[in-house]
C-alpha cells in the first residue's frame, strides 16, 4: 500500500492529547507524504495532512520562541563599525566608480558615500539606470553599460577617470545563475577581468571587489560561487603585478536583501511553500554590515596581495525552517509545507576539512583552513583580515580559454557551460590545494574525512564530492612523519585506512607514505 493511500490511518495529531508528534516525525511524514514536493494523482487529502502537520510544527516552534518574530530582524540589527573619520580623510574629492550601483548593495554604498563621505563625483555605473540620493544630482553621474563590453566600460573610465572603484556588478542568484550559465560565466569572470585591466590601464588607485562567502570553498559545483571562485583566483594572481590595489570582500546572505526570503513570500502567496530540506542553516548579516565591509576594506589594501575582508563574526546561523514557518505563519493562510530535495549545484554534506579546527579562533565559516593562518581581527574585532587561497600554477591563461569557450557556445548550452566550469574549478582546486605544505594538507583530510565523524555526521566519503579526491591526488608521494609533522598519527592511519577502502581512492593512498615516531597529543 503507498503512503497517499494510507493517509487516514497516520497518527492523528491533538492540539492537548497524548498523541502529539515530535518535529522529527512530523518532517518524516511530510518528506514520505510528498517526495520532491509531489502531491501525486489526488493532492486534495495529501494537502490537508500536509496542512495538518504544518500548522502543527508551526505551533511546536512557536513554543521557543514566537513564530510571527521576524527570525531576520536579530541579523538586521548587527552592524560592523564604519570607519567614517579615517576614510573621509582618504576620499575626500576623489573620483569613485561603482559597478553595480542599481543593486540593492551597489545603491547602500552610493547612499553612504553621498551622504556619509566626503568624496568628489561618484559614477554609478549598471547595465540599468542607477537610482541617485535626493539632493546629489550633481555628485552622481548614472551610467547604463555592460561590464562585459570592455570598449564600452573603457570609455566610461577614459571620461570619468576613476581613482577608487567598488566593483559589485554580478550576476548574483544561485539559482537563476543553473540556467543562465553563460551570463553568469561572462559576468562575474569575464567582467571582472575587463574590470581588473581597466583599473590598471587608468591608473586606478584601489578596486574592491565584492564576492561570496561561497568561494571560501575548495570547490563549489554551483555555477554562482564557482564563478566567483575563478575570479578570486584571477584577483590573487594578478594583484602583485597590478598598479592598483586590490580588496576582496566576501559577502554571505544579507537579510534586507534576502533572496530566501523573497522567494518564501512568493511561494506562499502561491498557495505552497516548498523548501530544499528540513535541516539546513545559512548565515545572515546585515545590509549595514555589507556596506561597511566595502567601504572599510579601502583602507586595508596594501600594495602586494590581494587584501580578503569578511565580517568578524557571523553569530548563529538561522534556521531556513523556522523561516519558512515564520513565513506562513504571518501571512494568515492556510499554506502547506514541503520538501523539494536540493537543487543543482547544493551539496548534501559539507566537507568539514573546509574549516580549520585547530583553534576555535581560527575557525570561521567565511574562509577556508588555507586562508585561517593568515586571519586577524581589526582592532574593533569588526573585520577579520586574510589573504584568499588560490592555485599555486598560473590561472589567467586558462580563464582567458573558459570564457572564450563559454562566448562561443550556444547561450542555451547550460550543460556544456557547467561542464567546462566544472572541470576549470577541479583543476584549479587541485593546484590550490598543492599551494600549501603536506602536513596541512593531511590536517584537512582528517578534519574532513576521519571515519568516526563522518559516521556521526550520516556521510560518507562519497557523499563528499571531487574535493577529497582531489586533496589524496595532491598527496601522492608524500611522506609524513607523525611527530615531526604534528599529526596525530592514529587519526591519520584511521583516516587513511577509511580512505583506502574506497576503491577509486585506494591506488592514491597506497602512494602515501607514513612513520610514527611517537604520538604527538593534538591532531
Amino acid at each position: 500500500m503507498g503512503v497517499r493511500s494510507e493517509i487516514q490511518t497516520v497518527t492523528n495529531i491533538e492540539d492537548g492529547g497524548q498523541s502529539m508528534l515530535s518535529r522529527a516525525e512530523i518532517i518524516d511524514e511530510i518528506l514520505a507524504l510528498a517526495p520532491a514536493g509531489d502531491f501525486g494523482a489526488d493532492p486534495g487529502p495529501v494537502r490537508a495532512r500536509l496542512w495538518e502537520l504544518t500548522s502543527t510544527l508551526i505551533r511546536s516552534y512557536d513554543a521557543d520562541e514566537p513564530i510571527t518574530v521576524d527570525p531576520m530582524e536579530i541579523y538586521r540589527q548587527r552592524a560592523v563599525p564604519l570607519e567614517t573619520a579615517a576614510l573621509a580623510d582618504f576620499l575626500r574629492g576623489k573620483r569613485v566608480l561603482v559597478t553595480g550601483a542599481a543593486g540593492a548593495v551597489g545603491a547602500e554604498v552610493v547612499e553612504a558615500l553621498v551622504n556619509r563621505l566626503p568624496t568628489g563625483s561618484i559614477c554609478a555605473l549598471d547595465l540599468r539606470e542607477s537610482p541617485i540620493p535626493a539632493g546629489a544630482e550633481n555628485r552622481v553621474v548614472p551610467v547604463i553599460a555592460d561590464i562585459r563590453d570592455i570598449e564600452a566600460t573603457g570609455k566610461v573610465f577614459a571620461e570619468f577617470n576613476p581613482e577608487i572603484v567598488y566593483h559589485l556588478a554580478a550576476q548574483r542568484e544561485p539559482g537563476l545563475a543553473e540556467f543562465e550559465t553563460a551570463l553568469t560565466i561572462t559576468t562575474n569572470i569575464g567582467g571582472t577581468r575587463n574590470i581588473l585591466t581597466l583599473c590598471d590601464q587608468f591608473g586606478v588607485d584601489i578596486c574592491v571587489h565584492a564576492s561570496t562567502g561561497k568561494a571560501a570553498r575548495y570547490y563549489t559545483p554551483d555555477i554562482y560561487a564557482g564563478s566567483k571562485k575563478v575570479a578570486e583566483w584571477m584577483i590573487a594572481e594578478e594583484a602583485p603585478s597590478l598598479s592598483t590595489k586590490i580588496g576582496l570582500v566576501r559577502f554571505t546572505h544579507i537579510a534586507e536583501n534576502s533572496i530566501v526570503f523573497d522567494d518564501f513570500r512568493r511561494k506562499v502567496a502561491a498557495g505552497v511553500l516548498n523548501i530544499h530540506e528540513p535541516y539546513r542553516l545559512m548565515y545572515v548579516q546585515s545590509m549595514s554590515e555589507a556596506v561597511a565591509l566595502v567601504l572599510n576594506t579601502t583602507l586595508y589594501v596594501d600594495d602586494e596581495d590581494a587584501t580578503l575582508v569578511t565580517v568578524g563574526d557571523l553569530g548563529w546561523p538561522l534556521d531556513i525552517l523556522r523561516l519558512a514557518l515564520h513565513t506562513i505563519a504571518v501571512s494568515g493562510q492556510e499554506v502547506p509545507l514541503c520538501f523539494m530535495g536540493l537543487p543543482a549545484g547544493y551539496e548534501k554534506h559539507t566537507f568539514l576539512g573546509q574549516l580549520d579546527w585547530s583553534d576555535p579562533g581560527k575557525t570561521h565559516p567565511m574562509l577556508n583552513a588555507l586562508e585561517s593562518d593568515a586571519a586577524h581581527l581589526t582592532e574593533d574585532e569588526g573585520m577579520m583580515i586574510s589573504r584568499p587561497s588560490h592555485p599555486a600554477v598560473p590561472v589567467a591563461t586558462e580563464i582567458e580559454r573558459l570564457c572564450a569557450d563559454v562566448e562561443c557556445a550556444d547561450v542555451e548550452d547550460r550543460s556544456v557551460h557547467k561542464k567546462r566550469l566544472a572541470d576549470f574549478l577541479q583543476w584549479g582546486c587541485r593546484a590550490t590545494f598543492e599551494s600549501s605544505n603536506p602536513a596541512q594538507r593531511m590536517r584537512i583530510l582528517m578534519w574532513g574525512c576521519d571515519p568516526d565523524v563522518l559516521a556521526r555526521e550520516g556521510a560518507t566519503v562519497q557523499d563528499l564530492g571531487p574535493v577529497v579526491p582531489l586533496l589524496v591526488d595532491s598527496l601522492r608521494g608524500a611522506r609524513f612523519d607523525a611527530v615531526r609533522d604534528g599529526l596525530n598519527v592514529d587519526r591519520m592511519a584511521r583516516t587513511l585506512r577509511g580512505l583506502a577502502e574506497v576503491p577509486e581512492l585506494k591506488p592514491m593512498v597506497d602512494e602515501i607514505t607514513t612513520v610514527s615516531g611517537g604520538v604527538p597529543t593534538s591532531a
